[in-house]
């Protein structure tokens, strides 16, 4: 009995050690901050961020292996909350309802927020309305457009209904509401329909900037004041850009598992940096000391 106990636990460290490997012959071990292997649901709009942010991590983890799957952000919040994902990157924080349902499911979700977003509008290059005010923007998610228009996103469940569903308290979308399959889909119908009204993540419109400029024109907002403010930067961490969003990682873990680390990294400055490179506001900026000496 010893020596089949002894034979058991020799194979089972052997195994252990070795770990298991992927297609890439990376080898993954166990299931920690900084190992193992997990899946995380991510909206289209973010996929190239996220597909940045875990090459650098799994480089700097050589025994990690994150996929990415793509998914509208209802479709990825949900799996999430049914264990389907380890964690899921969304454009605002769970529910009270949600969190409750994870919690039926063993699950604790923790926020991490990371970046600052916003929701963009583009219109056809044909189309003299460039500019639209709050107000105006608040009428057509009311169904009460000034003139005729056809409002579209780029798939169904996306962050951006959820959003103005949010700021607007609605409960379902007006007729001339519709969604296409993707990006491309998208800004190919509003470059081809004068009256078209296309809503879009900052994400999506940085990371093809060169070819949706080519065929759309970004609408700037009125502020409730009057002014004029187009989705840049400093108008989006100010404030007075007002389609701002947040941007979180959500994990499931009750142990300082692999998304945990991951969603730790993307709060790091590394972490940070990609995601201000990528053109996005960073959350969390560290400060830079400079001690300025006078000669006398």
């Amino acid at each position: 009995m010893k020596s089949k106990l002894f034979l058991f636990i020799t194979a089972f460290l052997i195994m252990s050690c070795n770990g298991n490997t992927n297609d890439n012959k990376k080898i993954i071990v166990g299931d920690t901050p900084n190992s193992g292997e997990i899946s995380i649901a991510v909206d289209e709009s973010f996929l190239p961020l996220l597909q940045d942010e875990v090459a650098i991590f799994e480089n700097e983890n050589l025994n990690s292996k994150i996929n990415l799957t793509t998914l509208a952000e209802s479709k990825g919040v949900q799996d999430f909350l049914d264990k389907k994902y380890r964690a899921v990157i969304t454009t605002r924080k769970l529910t009270e309802d949600e969190i409750n349902y994870g919690k039926q499911n063993d699950l604790n979700p923790l926020h991490f927020i990371i970046a600052f977003d916003a929701v963009v509008v583009i219109v056809n290059k044909e189309n003299q309305d460039s500019i639209y005010s709050v107000d105006e923007i608040n009428k057509i998610f009311q169904g009460k457009p000034s003139k005729e228009i056809s409002v579209v996103f780029n798939s169904n469940g996306a962050g951006e209904i959820q959003f103005f569903k949010n700021l607007y308290q609605l409960k379902s979308l007006p007729a001339n509401f519709f969604a296409t399959n993707n990006l491309a889909e998208l800004t190919q119908y509003v470059s081809s329909h004068k009256s078209a009204f296309g809503v879009i993540g900052l994400n999506n419109l940085l990371y093809n900037s060169d070819s949706l400029t080519e065929k759309v024109k970004v609408v700037s907002i009125l502020n409730s004041n009057g002014n004029k403010y187009s989705p840049t930067e400093t108008n989006i961490r100010s404030g007075y850009y007002p389609f701002r969003r947040e941007v979180y990682i959500v994990c499931g873990e009750s142990w300082p598992g692999l998304g945990t680390g991951f969603a730790k990294f993307m709060t790091t400055d590394i972490g940070q940096t990609i995601i201000k490179r990528a053109g996005l506001i960073p959350a969390r900026l560290s400060l830079r000391m400079i001690e300025v000496k006078k000669d006398f």
